[in-house]
């Protein structure tokens, strides 16, 4: 029985790991609890695996670097947009950016069982929602890129 109990937590556990986002909270009698999904009718704090380092700080530092770097790159594709500055390889990037984009919406459209590397190296296939979410992203650069 204590074997099974072992087995079933290791499952659950590498469940949990896989997750991106995790949901914690503590019930009324002090035990904290996480989960993929959020509690009904309890507040609970969400946290992005994608950014965790077992420090929040150093993992807040990350999202953070994250978000400013796509923040700039924003920022001068919208600079080159108002100059009208179209080089050769600002041309190239936008093709290439637009080529990107259609290549995944085609490849999560066609392929149920779509997998996408971690930064660990390990393969994690998308859930239904999570490849809807990116084609939505992907067809979002599709019209920003794209003639």
């Amino acid at each position: 029985m204590k074997a099974w109990l072992a087995i079933l937590s290791f499952v659950a556990a590498v469940c949990v790991a896989q997750a991106e986002e995790i949901y914690t909270w503590t019930d009324a009698e002090g035990v904290v609890h996480y989960s993929a999904t959020p509690p009904p009718g309890q507040k609970a704090e969400r946290e992005d695996l994608r950014f965790h380092r077992g420090d929040p700080a150093v993992a807040a530092a990350a999202q953070k670097r994250w978000s400013d770097a796509e923040k700039q790159q924003r920022e001068r594709d919208a600079a080159d947009a108002a100059g009208g500055a179209k080089t050769a390889a600002g041309e190239a990037e936008r093709q290439q950016a637009c080529a990107d984009a259609r290549d995944i919406i085609q490849r999560l459209q066609t392929m149920p069982a779509a997998r996408y590397r971690r930064e660990d190296g390990t393969f994690r296939s998308y859930s239904p929602e999570e490849a809807e979410s990116r084609i939505a992203e992907a067809r979002a650069r599709e019209q920003e890129y794209c003639d």
